[in-house]
Parts: structure tokens; sequence; C-alpha cells
């Protein structure tokens, strides 16, 4: 199975080209907290358009992730995935909740279909997978938005979406970049892996070669490389970078710049592939637009938004 698109299932009608491991469901009244989702992309897509229908989290978010979501968040249990990698839900338990519907959403390869219907056999309940394309996010939504009886919502966002990835095409070129995770920055997202689709989309250069996916480097591979720009989601590591010669100093002499994107309660990049991506797509269509549009977003998504939203912050 690739990783350049993570698991995670919704199931698409067949006009959008996607598997669905089961009949269509019938529109009527649902019982709240009846939908599990497979993975964690799935779960932050049922939390934007239908959250009273998610019955837990694969992965419960940490405890500073939660303070910016609704007190509902911190209630749902964690059931662990289906799908993907990560803690793996115990089947037994899951059946148990008699889930009307479960949904996953990411990669839509024969693997995957095949665990859909493996699953759906083993749990009784409807299993659907939907295309988890960064550019299929509007589709995805009025898909979510028509499962889970909540076509309205699934609308608004769809259209929301539509305009942010429409200027997010239309961005000018970016900087040269190195894409740092983890702690100590040497891990990447080489080019044209789905870690880096939100930067690469709006066209800045991932200098990462030499792979297809995320891997490991050393500091004179991205030193060889010479990005122009490190970009982070880790406070700590954007700190230490920016205070260090040997991450900074590029061949012609002068310094890259160290930008860190947020990361709460989910990356604007990356971590989770789902629909959290929008937001990075919508600070790179506009960088230097106001936090009012983001924040209203980031309600829109989460259900709740600080007063003034915390945006990509440059050092150097």
């Amino acid at each position: 199975m690739t990783t350049t698109r993570r698991t995670a299932l919704v199931g698409l009608g067949g006009a959008l080209g996607v598997a669905a491991c089961g009949p269509d469901r019938v529109p009527g009244p649902a019982p709240a907290a009846d939908v599990v989702a497979a993975g964690q992309p799935a779960a932050l897509l049922i939390w934007a358009v239908a959250r009273d229908r998610l019955a837990g989290w694969p992965r419960k978010p940490a405890p500073d992730m939660l303070t910016a979501l609704p007190a509902r968040a911190a209630a749902l249990p964690e059931l662990g995935g289906l799908s993907g990698i990560g803690r793996q839900a115990n089947l037994e338990a899951v059946a148990a909740l008699r889930p009307s519907l479960i949904i996953d959403y990411g990669d839509t390869d024969p693997e995957n279909r095949a665990v859909g219907e493996r699953m759906q056999a083993r749990l009784g309940g409807e299993w659907r997978l939907i295309d988890g394309a960064l550019e299929k996010i509007p589709e995805a939504l009025r898909e979510a938005g028509r499962l889970l009886d909540a076509v309205e919502t699934g609308d608004a966002l769809a259209g929301r979406a539509d305009a942010i990835l429409d200027s997010w095409r239309r961005s000018p070129p970016g900087p040269a970049f190195y894409y740092a995770r983890g702690g100590d920055g040497l891990e990447t997202g080489f080019r044209g892996a789905l870690a880096t689709e939100v930067l690469e989309g709006a066209g800045w250069r991932n200098v990462a070669e030499g792979s297809k996916d995320i891997g490991r480097v050393t500091l004179e591979q991205v030193n060889a490389w010479d990005p122009g720009v490190i970009v982070t989601l880790d406070p700590g590591f954007a700190r230490a970078a920016y205070e260090s010669y040997a991450w900074r100093k590029r061949r012609d002499g002068s310094f890259r710049r160290i930008l860190l994107v947020p990361d709460l309660p989910f990356g604007w990049i990356d971590r989770p592939p789902s629909v959290n991506r929008l937001l990075g797509c919508a600070w790179l269509a506009e960088p230097q637009g106001g936090s009012v549009a983001l924040a209203v977003l980031s309600r829109r998504l989460y259900g709740m938004a600080p007063a003034e939203i915390v945006g990509p912050r440059w050092l150097g």
C-alpha cells in the first residue's frame, strides 16, 4: 500500500468514480454518534460536516489540541483505527456500537477497497470510501453531507473549499523549500509526497529528492539541496533551527528563513491529510490576508476558533 495518500473512507457515488462497499443509504432520521471513522482523516471530515454523528476518535487528539475544539471532542472515546497505521481498533468493541455507517477517507486503490469489503463483512455496518485527494475536498464534503444527512452544511463547506482551492491554484510561485518534520527536522516529505502537496500545489518548489514519500535525511543533504526556506510545524525545532548556523547558512553566504506553520488543533499542511489542509491552502492563496477569514474557516471546520487565530510565522 502506498502512503502518498493516507487511507480513509467515506464512499463516493459512481459519478465521482469512487468505490462504495454497500448499497446507497436512504436519507432519514439517524441516532447521534452512530458513525465510525476508519482513520483520523475520516474523523476530521465527519467532524466538519456533522460532528454529532461521530462515535469516537481513531486517535484521540492530545490535550493541547482539545483546547482548540468544542467540549464534545474531549468527551468522545478513542476507538482505534480500522485502516492505515497507528493503534488498531478492537473489532468486537466497534461491532458492539452497531454503527449505521463506517467512513474512511483517502486512497481508493484496490487494496483499500478490499479492506473495506472485509471490514464490512466483519462488522456488519455499511462501509464507504471517498477519494482523499486534496483537490477533491469539495466533492468529499458534498458526499459526506449526503451520507450524514447534513446536505446544507456539506454543500456550504464545499462551496468555500472550491473558492479556496481556486485561489490556491493561482498562487504566484513561491520559494524553494525543505519541509522539516519532527523534533530534529530530519524527516521530510519528498517531492510529490502527500505531506508537501499543500505547498507544492501553490507553486513552492520542494528541494527534497530521492524518494516518493516520507523519509529520513541528513543535515548534509539539506545543505546540499540549499533551500531558501525551511518549513516546519514544530515550534521547538523552529527556534533551534533559527539559532543554528548549520541549519540556516546557505552556499552564497545568506541565511535561510524559517516558516513556522500552525499545528493546532490539526496541521495546516498535513497531519492528518484531511480537510484541515484547507487552512494551509487559504493562507498560501493570500499570505497577507487578514486573520478573520482564517478564523471563520477554522470555526466552520472545527466548531470553535480563538478570537485571534495564530497564522504562519516567519523567523529570519
